[in-house]
């Protein structure tokens, strides 16, 4: 069996998909229904909205609207994926009022907290993200360690680096598709955005694998927070059927 700590224990996502298929959970048994708000759903890093389709699904089902990223591939430059997000989720929002949640899996939580920050700086009061829910997300580093931290993390230094051959494919990739971009040394909005505070009334839960071998668990508690420990993979974390009733209480 394959060590739920390596690389190759991200294997372990397709056993909790089909784990998910098979329980109670996954048709809104056991857990509080939805009051009807927004969710935006972001993905991780080099994904899309498609692997989040069972967890936007069953948001749906248990009473929430949900809103997806609508990116094509979640690499590069932050600033300029967060710009193309915020243009589509405003026009949802637009349609929308009253609370807002944002759910963000990896870097999607990341992105998420940036998202938020612009959000309520711009809210005109009919609107207002009031949840915020990041998966296995390294977002603690950035609210907990500053711009320092992140640093650390971008170069694979550090105890809340990410896996090595994760952080040389992201950088790749930056270069290849934004090679002016120099995050997170840069001081463009998306930096502002990500290490601004979060204000103490939105609701604000971390859920984080202690197995997880692509994203430090240290990298991802936030002070204050609500921050939950499960078993699984990284990628596996939308399919974990633990993490599921999690999900529903935080966005209550």
């Amino acid at each position: 069996m394959s060590d739920p700590r390596s690389p190759l224990g991200e294997a372990l996502a397709l056993r909790e998909f089909w784990d998910l298929h098979g329980d109670p959970v996954l048709r809104g048994e056991g857990v509080p229904r939805g009051d009807g708000k927004l969710v935006i759903l972001l993905p991780g890093l080099f994904a899309n909205d498609i692997y989040l389709r069972t967890l936007r699904r069953w948001l749906g089902w248990i009473g929430y609207q949900v809103e997806t990223s609508r990116l094509a591939l979640n690499a590069g430059c932050a600033d300029r994926l967060l710009d193309q997000v915020e243009t589509s989720v405003r026009r949802r929002i637009d349609r929308h009022e009253g609370q807002i949640a944002v759910i963000g899996h990896s870097r999607g939580g990341m992105l998420g907290k940036a998202l938020l920050t612009r959000l309520n700086y711009t809210s005109d009061g009919s609107t207002e993200v009031t949840h915020f829910v990041a998966l296995g997300s390294p977002v603690g580093v950035a609210l907990n360690k500053g711009k320092d931290g992140l640093v650390q993390m971008a170069q694979g230094t550090g105890q809340n680096s990410a896996n090595s051959f994760v952080v040389d494919a992201g950088r790749r990739a930056m270069r290849f598709l934004d090679p002016d971009c120099t995050s997170p040394l840069c001081g463009c909005r998306y930096m502002d955005d990500l290490l601004e505070p979060l204000e103490p009334s939105v609701r604000t839960t971390t859920i984080f694998s202690v197995d997880d071998p692509i994203v430090a668990p240290s990298a991802c508690p936030i002070e204050g927070a609500n921050n939950i420990e499960v078993g699984g993979s990284h990628g596996g974390l939308v399919f974990n059927k633990e993490v599921y009733p999690h999900i529903a209480e935080a966005l209550q």
